[in-house]
């Protein structure tokens, strides 16, 4: 047990792999979520209030952990900068970072309107859940666009190698 923790303790000590470890619980949950925000305007049984409870606190959380994932990024994006060969690479590096930085804040948008789902008024309940669904499938556009873009640089995808090996 102690090993593992050492291990995690020194995965965390570098920010590109602490970045590659936060990062894909925004991904798989800013995704997975769509659904479910999706049923918001359609949820008026008695156990509504704790679905929108829920769904607010867990999309708020998603985006806290987008934000120290970001926050990992920035601090890699030196190192993993003097490792890219060409502009066309740098040039995906700061459009990922662009989109990275956008993610925590429409997660954040994104819980506040769900929170906003528990007015007792039925019509402003409804509107402000489509006005969340809307914002959750633009919050998940936002997601893939970043998470291809990383994904390009960590696999050198289109143009061969983006980024110089470690040796």
């Amino acid at each position: 047990m102690a090993d593992l923790l050492e291990s995690l303790r020194q995965s965390f000590a570098d920010p590109i792999t602490r970045h590659a470890m936060l990062v894909h619980f925004p991904i798989a949950l800013g995704l997975f979520a769509i659904p479910f925000v999706a049923a918001l305007p359609f949820v008026f049984k008695r156990r509504a209030t704790a679905y929108r409870l829920i769904l607010g606190i867990a999309l708020f959380g998603v985006g806290v952990i987008a934000w120290q994932a970001s926050e990992a990024g920035e601090s890699a994006e030196p190192i993993v900068e003097a490792r890219l060969t060409g502009q066309a690479a740098r040039d995906v590096l700061d459009r990922h970072a662009i989109q990275g930085e956008r993610i925590p804040l429409m997660l954040a948008g994104t819980s506040l309107l769900v929170f906003a789902t528990l007015i007792p008024k039925r019509s402003i309940r409804f509107v402000v859940g489509l006005l969340a669904t809307t914002a959750m499938v633009a919050t998940a556009v936002a997601i893939t666009l970043a998470a291809h873009d990383g994904g390009r640089l960590v696999h050198h995808l289109d143009r061969g190698p983006m980024v110089r090996p470690l040796n």
